[in-house]
């Protein structure tokens, strides 16, 4: 097996866990500079990262990063049941990712620019969403699942 698109799987998921990580630390620093405390989920005039979208993307993309690694690791057929698994991971971060985006385009283009608990970043409204990190985190999961698909799908596994 060419072990080059696991490499690409791997860098795509080590990129996209940075960037999604880097992203919350920005919020946190943003919340704890506004004067919230690590498990206030209310009362702060900034949104707790904990309570959004951003943060469940965050954790979804380190476990598939690992889950990466494992895969990368294996061989045979161990490595295409991992791989299955980590499709089903990637699809379902892919999903959220996208309905979070299709969310923040609904919001951006109606009449009312109210800020929400689960915009990204969290706390903002009006925002453009094609600058938004969740926009940018939808495109990496997607390249990700393709990645993933195509090694399933690879010479002589149809």
């Amino acid at each position: 097996m060419d072990r080059v698109p696991l490499k690409v799987q791997v860098a795509l998921l080590a990129a996209g866990t940075a960037f999604s990580w880097f992203t919350l630390v920005a919020d946190y620093r943003r919340f704890f500079a506004a004067g919230g405390r690590v498990f206030e989920l209310s009362g702060c005039i900034v949104q707790n990262p904990l309570a959004t979208p951003c943060f469940y993307g965050a954790v979804a993309f380190l476990i598939a990063f690992i889950w990466s690694i494992a895969v990368q690791r294996s061989s045979g057929e161990v490595l295409l049941r991992r791989e299955r698994g980590l499709v089903w991971l990637l699809a379902a971060g892919t999903v959220f990712a996208w309905g979070n985006f299709a969310y923040e385009v609904i919001r951006y283009l109606s009449a009312q620019k109210a800020a929400s608990a689960f915009s990204c970043p969290p706390g903002e409204g009006g925002a453009n969403p094609l600058l938004a990190p969740c926009f940018y985190g939808a495109l990496v999961f997607l390249a990700a699942l393709v990645t993933a698909i195509a090694i399933l799908r690879g010479p002589g596994r149809g």
